[in-house]
């Protein structure tokens, strides 16, 4: 929950006129602090390896675009910006891993790239969002409380707040169904 102090800090920006500048700023961190709390982690510190294995296509083809010195620490940079949480997936505890792809070519106007991680084996792990991944974005999914061959329904929001898509278990991936 964010603090009531800070909150009280935004509303003095408002109220006294400090700036847009002051106010938006403060705006952001409330929100990256409210983004933070619902489990989000950034980068790819405690990200299972077998993850970033299964992403290095697409950490190679982020890094293939820079050339020269301007390519030194691009496999750093790639995982800095991948955001994921942890979903239930089934009944019985099965976890999955949301990974959102926030680096420079991997988001638009819907959205980031989004692939979601089940372990296949040891440290081995296998994308199920749709055929290839998705576009969204990490807050926007939701895991329901129906289930589908003993998995539960995920749901994802679209960036206008209104249109969803359902994702239902066909037995070997999560498919849309509307």
């Amino acid at each position: 929950m964010v603090g009531k102090r800070a909150f009280q800090n935004v509303q003095a920006e408002m109220v006294f006129g400090q700036g847009i500048g002051r106010l938006s700023v403060a705006i952001c961190l409330l929100a990256t602090s409210a983004f933070a709390q619902q489990g989000d982690t950034r980068g790819a510190q405690g990200l299972q390896k077998g993850i970033l294995k299964a992403m290095a296509g697409y950490e190679k083809e982020y890094c293939d675009q820079w050339l020269g010195s301007y390519r030194k620490g691009c496999r750093e940079k790639f995982r800095q910006n991948l955001w994921w949480r942890r979903l239930p997936i089934t009944t019985s505890g099965k976890m999955a891993v949301l990974v959102e792809n926030r680096n420079m070519g991997a988001c638009g106007s819907a959205g980031c790239s989004l692939s979601l991680f089940v372990e296949t084996a040891k440290d081995a792990f296998t994308q199920v969002l749709g055929p290839q991944g998705e576009v969204g974005n990490l807050a926007r999914v939701n895991v329901l409380k129906t289930v589908t061959n003993g998995h539960y329904d995920l749901q994802k929001t679209w960036a206008d707040g209104e249109t969803t898509t359902l994702y239902k278990w066909n037995g070997r991936r999560y498919s849309a169904v509307n």
